[in-house]
């Protein structure tokens, strides 16, 4: 057998909930719903003077008549349940604590201790108490003041309020303590002192009293349930015997005696008011039930508390919000808006810095915060498209001698993907010592238990310090970016929305509008004396432009369609690509006679197309060669064929294109116009619509440039 490596995990892994066993000071009997003995503590003979018999219905005579009552109220019907009552077993009363969970009862008895009779004094100072806690307005008052009031009522050497962190590590925030005992405010605890199977059962079950640390368990027997062989489940116990660990913890701390009071905000383990005596003490359970109410109500005012100062918060993050996106929406220019109130963004935050980034412009505010490496970060993040909320503590800055690594936290919201619009806000390292309660770390030893990790055995406090990271980014910073995030999203699908009811005008008015008058100019031009030179010249004019401009808005009309959705209509018949290539190179060589082109054509090349939008394909592939290949040079125009297709290839010579400008060809309305050569009025309709043709035919179209010469190649199925 291959031994078990002994990690942290170990303890997150360790049963508590099913030890086997309770705490010596109190016995058990476990039934199931007949109410037959199904198991009972090693130490109920001698507690309660009788020994249950397995298997057999419990009987009033060994209980009483208080007992049986109790268990004749549970709904079988109900799988949680519980209820308590008290009852003399011999001389000696004794609190029966009854709970029911997952199909089995548990019935508790705890000795009620001697002298603990002035229940109605506590349960006045427990309502004054309760009173006090609802009338507070601040939680680090409320925490101080309930401290000293637990420990006044119960009489514990030390109380301590224990508030967990983000990273589930704990912070003593407030302290009641006997005067000779060294004070443990302000000192940190790391998550592994809690682990999550004992946050889980803080929650559960919200007081946890340990009576005396150095306690012998009282087995069950049988320890698990005769007919499905499972461990009787005590995460509702208040006897359950507690994790050998824990109390090795507590008598490392010099502690024989404790009890946690849960603070329960939202569902999570939120802090905990702990309780140290240096001897053995236990606290009888209408004491204990008191406290569990308080709990809840503790836990309440400060959810209330909490959920108020954020509600605070939020408010004015959105009347913030509310400007910058008023303002921002009466602007025509969103960066320039955003840019002209970035100091509003980034006080919508806590932060050191924010940026704004859109279309590849940026602006940044924040005291020593570099333009590159907000770009980096958008970088980074655009590397995952789906991403539109990040944060973090700790950037990972590969050189932390730049002065950009002081910023260590990053929050950023995406809302404009195709634009690359971001908003960022960025928060400098947060250097802190931290005072942890003795060195974080567990220690391998061995043990009547085998080898196991054991708690430290000093707690003096023990300086940590922490850098490299920024304050957290909490929940309420997280929500007043998402609404923003929403808010500006909608802005830019509104204002795209209606860039797009303009852009349908428009199409509208050239279609009709514009069409009818150019083609009354155009007729009225072939009506001029062709006699007369200036005239003639006059007339080619005019019917040039008129031509191209009709060119043009037939373009645009189709592009409309396209973006629509429309796609490409097409009539496909058997056609003779050579004829039609070398159709379209005679009309284009009639048309412009300065044009030279050479051809290479093989002859009966046959495709399955659409004539007309073939011819359209080539024509505007020579019209690109035309007026972006260098003037002078000949145009080379290829048509081959394999034995699956066909193969057109244009050639020119001209400038070398950037990348991007080279990625961007067949994308209408570029933004290059310094790179447009002589054609300084194109659009790139016509590269747009012949990929939209080419693709409909379920060909291929691409662009490739080296040593000064640009090819555009069209394949199509043969």
């Amino acid at each position: 057998m291959v031994d078990q490596p002994i990690t942290l995990a170990n303890c997150e892994d360790e049963p508590i909930h099913v030890p086997g066993a309770i705490q010596p000071h109190g016995a058990m009997i476990v039934l199931d719903a007949a109410q037959c003995v199904l198991g009972y503590s090693v130490n109920l003979p001698q507690l309660l003077g009788f020994t249950p018999a397995l298997g057999e219905p419990l009987r009033e005579a060994q209980v009483g008549a208080s007992v049986m009552a109790l268990l004749g109220e549970k709904d079988v019907s109900v799988n949680r349940w519980s209820n308590a009552v008290e009852g003399w077993l011999g001389d000696t009363l004794y609190d029966i604590i009854g709970h029911a969970y997952d199909g089995v009862l548990y019935l508790e008895f705890e000795p009620r201790p001697v002298g603990t009779t002035a229940f109605t004094a506590f349960a006045l100072n427990a309502q004054r108490i309760i009173g006090q806690v609802q009338q507070r307005h601040d939680v680090e008052d409320l925490l101080i003041g309930v401290t000293e009031e637990i420990r006044r009522m119960t009489g514990y050497d030390r109380v301590m309020a224990y508030r967990f962190k983000p990273d589930l590590s704990g912070e003593v925030c407030a302290e009641s303590r006997r005067e000779d005992l060294v004070s443990y405010l302000g000192q940190r605890y790391p998550a592994s002192d809690i682990p999550a199977q004992a946050r889980r059962l803080y929650i559960q079950n919200p007081i946890r009293l340990i009576a005396d640390v150095t306690y012998r368990p009282a087995a069950l027997v049988p320890d698990r349930h005769p007919l499905s062989g499972q461990p009787f489940d005590l995460s509702f116990s208040a006897l359950r015997s507690v994790s050998p660990i824990h109390c090795e913890y507590l008598t490392n701390m010099g502690v024989a005696a404790s009890m946690s009071i849960s603070i329960v905000v939202g569902g999570e383990l939120w802090g905990l008011f702990s309780c140290h005596h240096m001897t053995p003490k236990r606290v009888p359970y209408p004491v204990r039930m008191a406290f569990q109410v308080f709990s809840q109500v503790c836990s309440a005012v400060i959810e209330r508390l909490e959920a108020s100062r954020a509600a605070e918060t939020q408010r004015l993050a959105a009347e913030l919000q509310l400007s910058l996106v008023r303002h921002a929406r009466d602007s025509d220019d969103l960066l320039g808006s955003l840019t002209r109130q970035l100091q509003e963004v980034s006080q919508l935050l806590p932060s050191d810095g924010a940026a704004v980034m859109l279309g590849g412009r940026l602006s940044c505010i924040g005291d020593g915060l570099p333009e590159d490496f907000v770009r980096r970060v958008v970088q980074q993040l655009e590397l995952d498209d789906s991403l539109e909320t990040f944060h973090t503590e700790k950037w990972p800055h590969p050189l932390p001698q730049l002065p950009e690594a002081r910023f260590c936290g990053v929050l950023a919201i995406r809302f404009h993907r195709q634009a690359s619009g971001w908003i960022l806000w960025f928060r400098l390292e947060e250097v802190q010592t931290i005072n942890w309660g003795g060195k974080p770390e567990k220690i391998l030893s061995v043990g009547p238990s085998g080898a196991r990790l054991t708690p430290r055995g000093s707690f003096e406090a023990w300086e940590e310090v922490v850098s490299g990271r920024s304050a957290v980014w909490g929940p309420t910073d997280l929500n007043i970016a998402e609404k923003l995030r929403i808010e500006l999203m909608e802005l830019c699908l509104n204002r795209a929305s209606e860039i797009d009811r303009m852009r349908q005008r428009l199409i509208a008015v050239l279609g009709h509008d514009l069409r009818n008058p150019l083609q009354s100019i155009s007729m009225a031009a072939a009506m001029l004396s062709p006699n007369d030179t200036r005239t003639a010249e006059l007339r080619q004019h005019i019917t040039n432009s008129s031509g191209r401009m009709e060119r043009l808005i037939s373009q645009i009309l189709e592009m409309s369609r396209l973006q629509a959705g429309a796609g490409i209509t097409l009539q496909r018949v058997p056609t003779d690509l050579s004829r039609l290539v070398g159709e379209i190179i005679s009309e284009t060589g009639l048309a412009y006679p300065g044009l030279n082109m050479e051809t290479a054509i093989t002859p009966g090349v046959m495709v399955d197309a659409d004539p007309d939008r073939m011819a359209q394909v080539v024509a505007n592939l020579l019209s690109n060669a035309r007026h972006h290949g260098t003037q002078g040079r000949p145009v080379l125009v290829s048509l081959s064929q394999d034995d699956s297709h066909a193969i057109l290839s244009i050639l020119n010579e001209a400038e070398v294109l950037s990348e991007e400008r080279l990625a961007s060809l067949f994308t209408p309305f570029k933004q290059h116009l310094p790179e447009h050569g002589r054609n300084k009025s194109g659009l790139g309709i016509g590269l747009y619509i012949s990929q939209a043709i080419v693709l409909a035919h379920g060909g291929t179209i691409e662009v490739t440039q080296g040593d000064g010469i640009i090819t555009f190649k069209v394949r199509m199925a043969r």
